[in-house]
């Protein structure tokens, strides 16, 4: 099965469980209130049936278009009320950007909620919400925390798979979220990541289906409710990573290193090229690519 075949065939299914009171948007809901970020034009980007894009029409009054590349998804926008751009992220480079390209310098705000962790090509995400952002746009994104305990547990009990590994395609923690982004032309403006729910699912797998010894496992979490505020424990306390990032004055680079020497090839020269430079070296000199060898090294030789 291909995966535009999975994500269609999800995509009926999905919507037979349709429910707006999901820990992600609940969160990304209090933090665009929290910030008063109401009345933007606001593009939903990987919209799925457009549940978060009702929140943010009915309670925070943006005018909101929805894209995705599902075709049942974007029968269903329509079908309320939503304009839609049919985008495929994980296309080829030159697709994506294309379906960016009438829409550049369009939105106000673009998000992307519990789907990243599901793209091939985050660098094609990113960079497609950087070029329809206008100037100092703002990009809120979520997607769990792989760093947190439970997870850790999990792999630990299951050989190191990480938790979600088969339905999810990529996984994040902060810093590597945070890097990302960096290099796709973003800096983050608040860091909303949280415990939000005591995970149920992750110890029911993790300990094989013993419910009782689960459950109890599960109820331990409780103190992560307060180990979150101390920022020794907040990357392992935090199942939610939750991001309002705003969008800088510079290129979409990209993280992978085929992308980043693609790019650094092409602006050989230019103005941008020597922004993509600057920036690439900031990261580096930050220690944000200290695990990433390949990447540190192109950086070390320009």
């Amino acid at each position: 099965m291909s995966k535009l075949e999975h994500d269609a065939a999800a995509a009926e299914q999905r919507v037979k469980v349709s429910t707006f009171d999901k820990p992600w948007y609940l969160s990304c809901s209090e933090l665009l209130e929290r910030n008063k970020l109401q009345g933007k034009k606001c593009l939903d980007l990987c919209c799925g049936n457009g549940e978060f894009s009702r929140i943010l029409k009915e309670r925070h009054t943006m005018e909101v278009t929805c894209a995705d590349y599902i075709p049942f998804h974007l029968q269903h926008v329509e079908s309320e009320g939503f304009a839609t751009i049919t985008v495929d992220i994980d296309a080829a480079a030159g697709e994506v950007d294309a379906a960016a390209a009438p829409h550049a310098g369009t939105f106000d705000l673009v998000v992307n909620l519990a789907a990243i962790e599901h793209i091939f090509n985050s660098d094609n995400l990113l960079r497609f919400a950087h070029t329809v952002l206008k100037p100092g746009g703002l990009l809120l994104v979520n997607t769990p925390n792989i760093g947190f305990f439970a997870y850790r547990m999990y792999g630990w009990f299951s050989g190191n798979r990480p938790f979600g590994e088969g339905h999810h395609i990529r996984f994040w923690d902060y810093r590597f979220l945070r890097t990302n982004l960096f290099l796709n032309g973003f800096s983050a403006r608040e860091d909303a990541r949280k415990f939000y729910a005591l995970p149920q699912d992750a110890m029911l797998r993790a300990f094989r289906n013993k419910k009782q010894l689960a459950a109890k496992a599960a109820w331990l979490f409780h103190s992560c409710r307060f180990l979150q505020h101390i920022p020794f424990f907040k990357g392992v306390c935090s199942d939610e990573l939750t991001v309002l990032a705003v969008k800088d004055a510079v290129p979409a680079i990209g993280f992978s290193l085929n992308t980043v020497q693609r790019f650094l090839k092409n602006s050989e020269g230019t103005e941008e090229g020597q922004l993509a430079v600057a920036r690439l070296r900031e990261a580096r000199e930050k220690g944000w690519l200290d695990e990433h060898l390949y990447l540190a090294k192109t950086v070390d030789g320009l």
